[in-house]
């Protein structure tokens, strides 16, 4: 008999017959079921004594193929349930590194068996799978734990557990909301160690988080970042001196993004008021997102360009004409300047195929060219002695000319004796100038015979070992001896001047004593100084007179390096 009833009649006189498996009323005589399917295990004795369970084992949590096996009554332990409690272990060990309750170890061994189910930790270690488990669990119950100090512990790249948590995040449809960057105010704090003003400060940075979050600076931005501009700056309002070096290297961020909050705090409303206003008053505007406000800026900036680009254009324009107008005004002043050298140049110019026609190798074009260049090149020397005697172009041409008219009847004269036609010339650089000095004229060999002289002199006074005083007074030694303060001034210069050096110095006799003790030190030989004085004289003339001379004096010398 069985405590069922029947569905029919309501007679609780049920016939159940484990033999044909069914269950029949006896009231009304329906049958209730059939073909019965019993649960219950049986097990059977094998050859060797022992007990086998009849039938196969399947597991409840997904279509796993039947396992079979002997040993612990029959069931076979599975690689699953290994892998399950290998994970289980290392979930426990890095949540108490972390310091997280139970609750949250537990949600993570649940978030990484259905991981496991959809075949996510295939490809990945089990490490980062575990790690990416915790901080799903850390997102989902607002812990103030960072992925950064999963990194930490693990010694992983911080990429790749955030990878990894992301595919976790899509494939388990588990929406992880935006941190909120208050979490990890007290936890920052405390590192700082602002003792018994911890409480306030922490406060005051809130408020200051707060603020930021309603001015839309915390959306798309690392919450650390914000954390760490706030509490920098609440610290400075209770006049703790903390650096932005301590700070990063609590929040673990980088000195430029610490700065860029603090800059963009700066911008907003908030950042104009004073300790106390800010501390008083709630304002109930929101600034606009820094993204936005850049954005507006760069729109502003790209039309400003494209302004100043068209007035340039209209610029350039205008300083086109003025350019025209300024080439034709120099081109009316230029005549008048060379309008008496010019009259000589068509002269020279008429004059030069007559005297090329003989020449077969050379075309008549470009002897013209070589003659414009010519008069080009006078033309040019004659405007820098111009301006070099501060006189105008004009000035100097009429004094030239006034001189080549006194020497021209003896000119004409010496060259109708030598049967050749009077040519008259354009003023040169030599007659402006006047002949140029030489070598002769500024008693060159005099003052190199006296150089060789005084040299030996200085040479015998130098073997002698006394100084020759002689011309030199009293006064004018005075001037060149320090006094005390002058020497200690001078000293001082000198000794930051070349600190490198007697550093390098000091290494270097150091080396020398040690390779000394060692008895491995080789004396180097000095070379003997010599000096080797090399006197060129070169002159240069031209077909009338010379040109100018020029001294090269070169030193040869083999000496140490001396700091003066």
């Amino acid at each position: 008999m069985s405590p069922k009833a029947c569905k029919n009649c309501g007679s609780s006189d049920v016939d159940v017959d484990q033999a044909r498996g069914d269950a029949v009323c006896m009231g009304c005589g329906s049958v209730l079921e059939d073909n019965i399917i019993v649960s219950e295990v049986e097990f059977v004795e094998s050859g060797g004594g022992g007990s086998l369970a009849v039938g196969q084992f399947v597991s409840s949590e997904g279509n796993k193929n039947p396992v079979f096996g002997e040993g612990h009554h029959g069931i076979g332990s599975e690689s699953r349930a290994q892998t399950l409690q290998r994970a289980k272990q290392h979930i426990n060990t890095l949540g108490r590194q972390l310091q997280m309750n139970q609750h949250c170890l537990d949600t993570a061994y649940n978030f990484y068996r259905m991981a496991l189910g959809k075949h996510l930790t295939r490809g990945r270690k089990a490490s980062h799978v575990i790690a990416a488990c915790l901080y799903l669990v850390c997102r989902t119950e607002g812990t103030p734990h960072m992925l950064l100090d999963f990194s930490d512990v693990l010694q992983v790249n911080v990429y790749v557990l955030g990878r990894t948590f992301l595919v976790l995040s899509r494939e388990l449809c588990i929406n992880a909301s935006a941190i909120d960057p208050c979490l990890y105010i007290p936890r920052f704090a405390q590192k700082l160690e602002f003792g018994e003003k911890n409480h306030e400060v922490s406060m005051t940075a809130l408020r200051l988080v707060q603020r930021m979050k309603r001015d839309w600076m915390h959306t798309g931005r690392r919450p650390s970042g914000l954390c760490g501009a706030a509490l920098l700056v609440a610290a400075r309002m209770y006049d703790f001196c903390r650096t932005t070096k301590e700070i990063v290297k609590v929040v673990k961020v980088c000195e430029s993004t610490l700065r860029k909050r603090l800059t963009e705090f700066q911008d907003t409303p908030s950042g104009q008021l004073t300790i106390e206003e800010f501390m008083r008053l709630d304002l109930d505007q929101e600034c606009d997102p820094p993204c936005y406000t850049t954005g507006l800026k760069n729109k502003k900036y790209q039309q400003l360009e494209i302004e100043l680009e068209k007035k340039m254009e209209d610029f350039e324009e205008e300083i086109h004409c003025y350019e025209d107008e300024i080439d034709a005004e120099l081109q009316n002043c230029r005549p008048k300047l060379r309008g008496v050298y010019a009259a000589y140049t068509k002269e020279t110019a008429t004059e030069v195929p007559e005297e090329v026609g003989d020449d077969d190798d050379v075309s008549t074009p470009s002897k013209m060219s070589a003659a414009t260049d010519e008069e080009r090149e006078e033309e040019d020397e004659l405007e820098a002695v111009a301006k070099h005697f501060g006189k105008e172009m004009s000035e100097l041409t009429l004094e030239a000319l006034i001189k080549l008219e006194q020497k021209a009847p003896e000119d004409e004269e010496e060259e109708e004796e030598e049967g050749g036609s009077p040519k008259r010339k354009g003023p040169t650089l030599e007659s402006i100038l006047g002949r140029m000095p030489t070598a002769s004229t500024l008693g060159l060999p005099e003052s190199i015979s006296k150089c060789f002289g005084e040299e030996k002199e200085n040479d015998g006074a130098a073997d002698s070992g006394e100084l020759d005083l002689s011309g030199i007074d009293d006064k004018e030694i005075e001037l060149y001896l320090l006094d005390d303060g002058e020497v200690k001034v001078k000293t001082a210069l000198w000794m930051a001047e070349n600190s490198d050096y007697l550093k390098q110095l000091k290494e270097k006799e150091a080396k020398i004593a040690k390779e000394k003790e060692l008895g491995i030190y080789k004396e180097r030989k000095v070379r003997a100084g010599c000096t080797n004085l090399k006197i060129r004289v070169n002159t240069h003339t031209t077909n009338t007179s010379s040109a100018g001379f020029i001294l090269v004096c070169h030193w040869q010398r083999d000496r140490d390096d001396i700091f003066l």
